[in-house]
């Protein structure tokens, strides 16, 4: 693939969510890789309309790029341009410690988890500056059941467990089953997935995370992708007192306006990041009424040095509703993670769950 190629190819899938003019690609990728000119791109970008691997359409006076999720070869293609922002990223002499955390991830996941689909590393340079690694793992889905099998799950944890005994780096990481995965790409709700796509290396099974892509993309669905990472110890007060409602802990005395839509799990990190101890209480309530994905829960409570008070209140909320299996998962994940819990006031989560009938 011809230098140009890759540049508008990796612009477009990065951007995937986005509908850009021609000026506005030639804008992107002069960002990205310190110049280019319009009337190279455009000529490139005919070229590629010819072979099929992108449309151009028009939409009033502006030409609109994207890529051809239509045509059989664009798995390789994409597959392609990951393969070479890997190779990108791993020539930088700075980077070797992260090519052999990838080499043995490869090989641990090849050899003995086969019903993972792929693995994308998250904003590697950045989270390379700070000594940590941040991976998405997508795992094969049963239907569209949006919960990884827990066995599977487990297999994954204990998997990685065991190469960050091998390395020096923190490694965070996020398992989704594909459909949770499509469907946290195309909610209203923001959430962390959403912001994992504008900046990851697609390492390991490239293919198959572009055919789920191309899933929803043949279908017309459209994909949001955000640029910024969102952290919970910034989420507005009227961010987070909105979705606190949405979700079932409605504070006296609160003026509720509509605001910016969040996903359960930014929810609950917010209101234990902010340190406010009445809404850390009240996470149990949210626990209770609503359904959660604890692999991400736990991602970001681990991301954002929550993980102590997270185990403290699974396991308060545990003593009170023992049925709840999800709750015996994410504490068995928590303590595998040697994750010491901090001290939860049961009497009082207990009030408030009664309080907002949840227990």
């Amino acid at each position: 693939m011809d230098e140009t190629s890759f540049k508008i190819l990796e612009t477009l899938s990065r951007e995937i969510g986005t509908e850009m003019s021609i000026s506005q690609l030639t804008e992107r990728i002069g960002e990205s890789y310190g110049k280019a000119y319009y009337a190279n791109i455009y000529n490139k970008l005919q070229q590629l309309a010819r072979d099929n691997i992108v449309t151009i359409s028009k939409v009033g006076n502006t030409s609109i790029a994207r890529i051809n999720f239509d045509d059989y070869w664009i798995m390789d293609i994409l597959a392609q341009v990951e393969m070479q922002r890997k190779r990108i990223f791993l020539k930088d002499t700075a980077n070797a410690s992260t090519a052999i955390l990838f080499s043995d991830i490869e090989k641990t996941f090849l050899t003995d988890l086969p019903f993972v689909r792929s693995i994308s590393v998250i904003r590697p340079e950045k989270n390379q500056m700070t000594n940590r690694t941040e991976l998405l793992i997508l795992v094969k889905g049963y239907g569209m059941d949006f919960f990884p099998e827990q066995e599977d799950a487990k297999a994954v944890h204990r998997a990685i467990k065991s190469i960050q005994m091998m390395h020096p780096q923190q490694i965070d990481y996020l398992i989704l089953n594909e459909a949770k995965f499509l469907d946290q790409i195309t909610s209203d709700e923001l959430n962390p997935v959403q912001e994992m796509l504008a900046d990851k290396i697609t390492f390991y099974g490239p293919q198959n995370f572009w055919h789920a892509i191309q899933v929803i993309a043949e279908k017309g669905i459209p994909i949001k992708i955000a640029k910024s990472e969102t952290s919970p110890h910034k989420i507005s007060e009227q961010d987070l007192v909105y979705n606190m409602a949405k979700f079932g802990y409605n504070e006296m005395g609160t003026r509720l306006t509509k605001e910016r839509e969040m996903c359960i799990e930014y929810t609950v990190a917010a209101m234990m990041a902010q340190g406010d101890a009445r809404r850390i209480e009240a996470v149990p309530v949210l626990l209770a009424k609503n359904t959660v994905n604890y692999d991400m829960l736990i991602f970001l409570a681990r991301k954002f040095k929550l993980i102590g008070k997270l185990m403290g209140l699974i396991q308060a909320l545990s003593d009170i509703i023992p049925e709840k299996k999800d709750l015996q998962y994410a504490i068995k994940v928590m303590k595998e993670m040697r994750i010491e819990a901090e001290p939860a006031d049961r009497a009082s989560i207990m009030e408030k769950m009664r309080l907002y009938n949840a227990a």
